[in-house]
């Protein structure tokens, strides 16, 4: 996992997800060069912990997008430095993803209602799921419409947030997070 990478995956995991770095995309006859998604994450709607994962503690510039009785799955690029839009969000890759979701048998064939949205909602056994596509990157938004767009800037902050929130309790447990990089965000937060 790279920075970036590892900055939207406590992102993601400080909004309720569970995240899932690095999901390989192997190689198919739709699917001519292995590739990956560098996160994909779930939800479910009844998320709670006392320290942090309360309705409060939510980003409303990203969970203002979802309902909040409804699954979601997340489909997440990271890129820190430049890149060329037209390679994000394949659709080859975006259908073999979906699948790995399995909220659903056949969820792949919801690749075409993505392929120039950010997100397709739908019910399966009276339960309402919803799935997006978001790109986190340094660049402002460039009025993309395929794809949710946060800045990597945006998540850090974020992130330092949620630990000034719960600094002591924080502190405390910082050794058990498999992550230097968040147990020194938090040591930093606490020598401040």
């Amino acid at each position: 996992m790279n920075y970036g990478e590892e900055i939207s995956y406590w992102y993601f995991r400080l909004n309720g997800f569970f995240p899932l770095v690095n999901f390989v995309v192997h190689r198919t006859e739709e699917i001519r060069y292995s590739t990956d998604i560098d996160l994909l994450a779930v939800r479910f709607p009844h998320v709670y912990e006392p320290v942090g994962s309360q309705p409060s503690d939510w980003d409303s510039k990203l969970m203002d997008h979802f309902d909040n009785d409804a699954i979601i799955g997340i489909l997440c690029e990271v890129k820190t430095g430049n890149y060329d839009v037209s390679s994000l969000f394949k659709f080859e890759t975006v259908k073999y993803a979906l699948t790995r979701f399995g909220f659903k048998p056949e969820l792949g064939k919801y690749a075409d209602e993505l392929k120039n949205s950010p997100m397709v909602t739908f019910f399966h056994n009276n339960q309402k799921y919803q799935i997006a596509k978001i790109l986190v990157s340094n660049r402002q938004n460039q009025g993309e419409v395929r794809y949710m767009h946060l800045q990597l800037t945006d998540l850090e902050e974020f992130i330092l947030d949620r630990i000034k929130r719960y600094k002591e309790r924080k502190w405390q447990d910082r050794m058990f997070f498999p992550s230097n990089y968040l147990a020194a965000m938090i040591d930093q937060v606490h020598r401040r």
